[in-house]
């Protein structure tokens, strides 16, 4: 009997020295955060997110987002790993700096993302342009951006099918009357989400008046000089006849 209640004391003191040690491990995770430090070329006015993993977090801590010194988003939670985004919409000039998400307290930071914010406008030399048959349309297009852009000239739109020209001039040589209509100058940047741009410029092609009125006077000019010679005519075969 002696010997069963000495085996049940070594067993229980083996028990509790197996839970004071598993408990020892578990309360060892140490809190990190987890985000890649990275550069985004974000749009403007295109939304972007932002997820922080925290690891090991003390249910007591507050969560925090911060833009530069500024705390932007803050949450606290009971769960030790917590994933936490941060949704913003229609990013302007202000949302550009440096993201990382810290814990209070003890204080625990994450790496930093940098948000550049940037923007894509075109200017157009002309936004119409009319031109005779014959002559020639010819229309600048220049991109103003931090990034590299890319343009080319559409017919009717900024569909790849509506290509018509793959440079900033559109050109139009000599014009015809198939050459009216609308065309764009279209435009990107390679942003997070690519920004796209683009200015319309309608084209008039007009049939000179100068060929017209040419051609309606040659014409009254050829009646008359037919009438008149078939006048000539009668009146010598009438002269004849009274001779």
């Amino acid at each position: 009997m002696q010997d069963l209640n000495i085996r049940v004391s070594f067993y229980t003191q083996l028990w509790f020295l197996w839970s004071v040690h598993s408990f020892v491990i578990s309360d060892s995770c140490d809190a990190k955060i987890n985000m890649v430090r990275d550069v985004w070329q974000v749009g403007m006015g295109h939304n972007f997110t932002l997820i922080c993993e925290f690891v090991c977090i003390p249910p007591s801590d507050t969560l925090h987002w911060y833009r530069g010194a500024s705390s932007v988003l803050n949450q606290t939670t009971n769960q030790t790993n917590f994933t936490f985004p941060l949704h913003v919409e229609r990013a302007g000039e202000n949302h550009s700096g440096e993201y990382y998400c810290e814990t209070h307290p003890p204080v625990v930071s994450s790496n930093t993302v940098f948000i550049r914010v940037v923007d894509l406008s075109l200017n157009v030399s002309s936004t119409s342009a009319e031109v005779f048959e014959g002559q020639t349309v010819e229309v600048n297009c220049t991109a103003v951006s931090p990034l590299n852009a890319t343009l080319f000239w559409g017919r009717g739109g900024c569909d790849d099918r509506q290509k018509v020209n793959g440079s900033g001039t559109l050109r139009l040589s000599p014009a015809t009357a198939q050459h009216r209509g609308d065309y764009y100058c279209c435009s990107s940047i390679p942003t997070l989400t690519p920004l796209h741009r683009f200015k319309k410029v309608q084209v008039t092609v007009l049939r000179p008046q100068g060929i017209l009125q040419c051609q309606v006077l040659w014409y009254l000019m050829c009646k008359t000089g037919i009438f008149l010679i078939f006048s000539a005519a009668v009146f010598i075969l009438a002269c004849r006849g009274q001779s």
